[in-house]
């Protein structure tokens, strides 16, 4: 952004102040500068309106920071800069998220990532990469918030030229690899074990890399104490002792820093080491301080990692009733993440179709899902190949067949097999990204069209979906579930297969595959025999 009569220099110090625990002066500060830009727009009142915004939404003052949100729309569209527009929306998000007023977050999202996509601001790109990645995150999308959050770190593009932006990106991805790994943790399902310590390896190396940048920019204050916390949080091979000595003294700074949030995260994991060290008291004190400290407005799974934690440590000591709630959590935190999943598809589908309003979106979905399973028809898959075929963009295509079908069908019912109709559809859109394509092809065949795939892309999908589906048969109590097998198949432009050829070559290699297994089988039954 140009430079003003310094006009540039104060809202960069504004926003310092907003982001580490002086939001109170950012405001007054905006609200002098604003008064003396005047109402002509203008890419520098944009701006001060934003760091407005943010100022208001870190003091938990959602009225101030709505006005300031639609003011910088305002502003963004007088002016034709989409980048100002898309942070303000993704703001917008959070702060409607965080009071509890909801608001049509999907339309919002999609309004947001399509003025992302327009604007040509490298560093207003990086701002709304930052944006859309806490608004992801409060809605529990990590799938599509890590992208978010990475692409502003690879770049590290500031509007400002804040020092603690490379900082706080990195932060960011720490934070929400852990959320992640704690919400895995709360489902008592021993299959995502490895995922949930490669979430926590991801968040002990962004931290630290946070750290690093912390101590090469010579930041002071806050921005030391935040990436100690969250660097001794993520580190499992961290001693407790240690990590306790590290803990306490940033929860007691955080706190002296006006920071509450950050201080009862910082205090809940201080409980955690606590309870390592077999200090149960200092662990009880430390969980309930960690509640006292938590702000009302605080975000949702910051409030459940909490909240979780307390009890844990109850149960710890014996306590039956906190054992039995231990139990609830855990069949809610199913629920809830199931709710999660069908939220990350509804979302996705509506980025894929790059529609700017979900409103009027029913009859053009119901056209082109499959009423069974919720992911594409085959109306869909056809529209995709053909943009494809026209845009001569690379695409891969994985063709799926659910095996032993007509056998669940015959033995337990159409309802059951149903059932894993509806399972493998939301196993596969698990596995893939915001811009491919589910759809079920007919019958118990499925298609994963990826947009522009590497050249480790497809093959490395199938072995995602093969994956999961055979954990998801190891877990199964159902016998039906317990039966699930899955044929996969794949083909890629990239190797030369035109893309009129994908869908039969994926399909010819699917069966080929299921052929081969059947053999193994019989092979195997007559070798024992």
């Amino acid at each position: 952004m140009r430079e003003t009569s310094g006009v540039t220099t104060r809202i960069a110090t504004a926003m310092t102040r907003a982001q580490s625990g002086s939001p109170a002066e950012a405001g007054l500060e905006l609200t002098a500068l604003l008064a003396e830009l005047g109402p002509e727009p203008s890419h520098e009142r944009a701006a001060a309106e934003y760091v407005r915004a943010v100022a208001a939404h870190h003091a938990t003052d959602s009225v101030e920071a709505l006005d300031a949100v639609d003011a910088c729309i305002r502003v963004a569209r007088a002016i034709d800069e989409p980048g100002w527009e898309a942070n303000a929306i993704a703001l917008r998000i959070v702060t409607l998220i965080r009071t509890g007023e909801g608001g049509d977050s999907v339309a919002d999202l999609v309004a947001a990532e399509n003025a992302l996509s327009r604007t040509r601001d490298l560093g207003l790109a990086g701002w709304a990469h930052t944006g859309l990645g806490y608004a992801y995150d409060l809605l529990r999308l990590y799938e599509l918030c890590i992208p978010h959050f990475e692409l502003a770190a690879d770049g590290d593009h500031d509007p400002l030229g804040l020092p603690e932006a490379p900082a706080i990106n990195r932060l960011n991805l720490a934070e929400s690899n852990l959320r992640w790994a704690h919400e895995l943790e709360r489902l008592g399902d021993t299959s995502y074990d490895e995922e949930i310590r490669q979430r926590r390896r991801e968040a002990h190396r962004w931290a630290g890399e946070a750290v690093d940048v912390i101590l090469a920019a010579d930041l002071l204050g806050y921005w030391p104490m935040a990436g100690r916390m969250w660097l001794a949080a993520s580190n499992d091979a961290t001693d407790a002792g240690e990590a306790a000595v590290i803990l306490k003294d940033c929860r007691d700074q955080l706190a002296k820093l006006g920071d509450l949030e950050l201080a009862a995260i910082a205090g809940t994991y201080l409980a955690k080491a606590y309870l390592v060290l077999g200090r149960g008291g200092d662990a009880t004190d430390a969980a309930d301080r960690a509640a006292s400290d938590l702000p009302p407005t605080s975000d949702p799974p910051v409030e459940a990692l909490i909240r979780h934690t307390a009890v844990q440590i109850v149960a710890a000591t014996g306590d039956a009733g906190a054992a039995t709630g231990l139990q609830y959590a855990r069949a809610i935190s199913r629920g809830w993440w199931a709710e999660r999943l069908r939220g990350l598809y509804a979302v996705r589908s509506a980025l894929a179709s790059h529609e700017l309003s979900i409103r009027h979106d029913a009859e053009w979905r119901a056209a082109r899902e499959d009423p069974l399973t919720g992911v594409g028809n085959r109306r869909a898959l056809d529209e995709r190949m053909s943009v494809a075929q026209d845009s001569g963009r690379s695409i891969a295509v994985v063709a799926i067949d659910v095996d032993n079908l007509k056998v669940i069908n015959d033995s337990y019912g159409h309802a059951s097999g149903d059932d894993v109709l509806r399972r493998v559809g939301m196993l596969l859109t698990e596995q893939c990204r915001a811009e491919d394509v589910v759809a079920r092809a007919g019958g118990d065949e499925f298609v994963v069209v990826l947009d522009n795939p590497d050249e480790r892309g497809a093959p490395e999908m199938v072995e995602r979906i093969k994956g999961a589906a055979d954990r998801e048969a190891a877990r199964a109590e159902e016998p039906w579930f317990a039966m699930l097998r899955l044929s996969v198949g794949q083909a890629s432009s990239t190797d030369g297969t035109p893309v009129a050829e994908l869908l039969t070559e994926a399909d010819r290699r699917m069966y080929a595959e299921k052929r081969r297994r059947r053999r193994a089988a019989q092979q195997a039954r007559q070798a024992s025999q």
